[in-house]
């Protein structure tokens, strides 16, 4: 593996200004005033800002630089196809680029949702033809899926809103006459080979939550109505889709917590749960290195055809969410877990390696203190990837390869739910900075010291939400999307003042995302490449540089 030293000595964040959006930046070259900060926000989209020359070299809007590949031609002709995806994730360099000294002054670049709210991680990716060519293509602007009413809470239903990512201006909604849940999270990605991105979510079929799938215009595909009704329904409404073509036909599968389903909404198998509970959060990865993808719970796995791979319960709970990165010194992955008792580390066999372990010294009293969404990124800059999880009162990063090798935990407030985070190195500089959104407010720490870079409020009881970051408006800069139950708009997009931090891909399709599960023009790939080996990443995104995907953490 890779030493232990960071591959670059970039100037770190060192100070911050709570309660609005502010940042001020370390050593001699510390600013005498607050770079940026909003004071107010102001209901629905805000304006996304004149266009400026990003640390890359690229213009805003000037487009993606994701998945593409040269034109047919001769073999002199470096002409790059911006519009199309037409390579897999097989070729991806080392990330080079970084954003120039001090280049971290956020600001809100707009806002949607004014008394409303939102319990559910936004979505990302190309629904419309923004330029009028004729196709829904990486040239049009992306859209942000967001699921909001006014008033939610578990049994409720939610209104679906497709975004324009550099305005916030709605395309189109999909109302709450199709009964979407507010409490579970969609999944989007090519399901029927056209092309296009649909979108699968659960809904309340008279208290029974199934599945319904939507075309990108937001029409109705197809409709579940026979599976799922024994099911114990009130874990069921809390759930994640996932996406993936698990037996490498050509064909995508549909992942529910316990179940499988084609993609016309068929249901291939179910494995029994044993106990249900909230917040499932079901994954897929190649775990025996046949080429085929397994589909891994918090206490088992089973392979493509429905078979047992493993299967860990009781020892461990059912209650738990599986994250996948190699984690430790050997070739193979790890899941990481995290449940109701605490964390788990599990090889790729489904033997036991430890847990579970409560290492920020949280006691594990409830189910949902320790069960979390998981982040798996390189947030100290040692080319090595780290993971990370909250607690109820802690949010902590852990080196590993045990969980006692804690590089810094922080206090949040997260009494009431199970929020989780993300990661991104919006700099360039080989440290990501750490995300997490809990009760009052959404931070941004530095990811090898801890230390809170960025604070603003957020209001929320929290489910299994976090924040996501993606190129929302095709200008060659990450962007943040962060949730509001209260106190804030139901979605607030925030990006860098002048357009500087480091380009991000442009979707974010799932919950139990991992970069190479989709990509970038929504399809999903037949032959995936093992997140493990490409960037060893869970929850978080690439970054692009000219070319197309580049790792911050070269395999070791």
């Amino acid at each position: 593996m890779p030493s232990s030293t960071p591959r670059r000595s970039h100037a770190r964040h060192s100070a911050l200004v709570v309660g609005a959006l502010a940042w001020t930046a370390c050593g001699s070259d510390e600013r005498d005033e607050p770079a940026a900060t909003v004071t107010s926000l102001t209901a629905g989209p805000g304006t996304a800002g004149d266009d400026t020359t990003t640390s890359a070299g690229t213009t805003a809007g000037s487009g993606p630089k994701l998945d593409v590949g040269e034109t047919e031609g001769n073999a002199s002709d470096t002409a790059v196809d911006l519009c199309k995806v037409v390579d897999d994730m097989d070729a991806v360099g080392d990330c080079d680029a970084e954003a120039p000294p001090d280049s971290f002054e956020p600001e809100i670049q707009w806002t949607f949702g004014a008394g409303e709210q939102s319990w559910v991680t936004p979505l990302v990716a190309n629904f419309t033809d923004d330029n009028g060519d004729g196709e829904i293509d990486l040239c049009d602007v992306p859209d942000v899926v967001l699921v909001s009413y006014p008033t939610i809470s578990y049994a409720t239903t939610c209104n679906v809103n497709i975004l324009d990512g550099e305005s916030g201006t709605p395309h189109f909604t999909i109302g709450i006459t199709e009964f979407v849940s507010c409490t579970a999270t969609p999944a989007l990605g090519d399901i029927d080979g056209d092309g296009l991105p649909e979108l699968v979510a659960v809904w309340n079929n008279g208290g029974v939550y199934r599945l319904k799938a939507f075309e990108h215009d937001g029409t109705v595909k197809w409709t579940n109505t026979t599976d799922g009704g024994n099911a114990d329904q009130f874990y069921r409404e809390s759930g994640a889709i996932a996406l993936h073509d698990l037996d490498a036909d050509g064909d995508v599968e549909i992942i529910f917590n316990h179940e499988v389903y084609d993609h016309d909404g068929k249901l291939l198998f179910e494995y029994p749960n044993p106990a249900p509970g909230e917040l499932e959060a079901t994954t897929a990865a190649d775990l025996d290195g046949d080429g085929l993808l397994e589909v891994i719970t918090g206490h088992s796995a089973w392979h493509a055809d429905g078979s047992v791979y493993f299967e860990n319960f009781p020892t461990i709970p059912a209650q738990a969410i599986p994250q996948v990165g190699n984690l430790d010194d050997d070739p193979d992955p790890e899941i990481f877990l995290t449940s109701g008792t605490g964390l788990w580390m599990v090889e790729h066999t489904g033997a036991i390696k430890y847990g579970p372990v409560t290492p920020t010294g949280i006691p594990a009293s409830a189910y949902l203190v320790w069960q979390r969404p998981g982040t798996i990124h390189d947030f100290d800059g040692d080319e090595r990837s780290d993971w990370a999880s909250s607690s109820q009162s802690a949010y902590a990063v852990y080196q590993g390869p045990n969980a006692s090798d804690v590089l810094w935990q922080v206090v949040v407030a997260d009494l009431s739910g199970a929020a989780g985070g993300t990661a991104f190195d919006f700099l360039g500089d080989g440290v990501a900075e750490a995300m997490y959104a809990d009760e009052q407010a959404f931070r941004i720490y530095d990811g090898l010291t801890g230390a809170t870079v960025l604070e603003i409020p957020r209001g929320s009881p929290t489910i299994s939400e976090y924040p996501v970051v993606a190129d929302i408006d095709n200008d060659g800069s990450a962007e943040i999307l962060v949730v509001s139950t209260s106190g804030q708009p139901a979605l607030q997009a925030i990006r860098d003042k002048q357009d500087r931090w480091i380009q991000a891909r442009r979707i974010w399709n799932q919950h139990a995302y991992y970069v190479t599960n989709v990509r970038e023009d929504s399809t999903i790939p037949q032959v995936q490449v093992p997140s493990w080996k490409a960037f060893n990443t869970f929850r978080t995104n690439a970054q692009i540089e000219e070319g197309g995907l580049c790792d911050p953490v070269p395999p070791g």
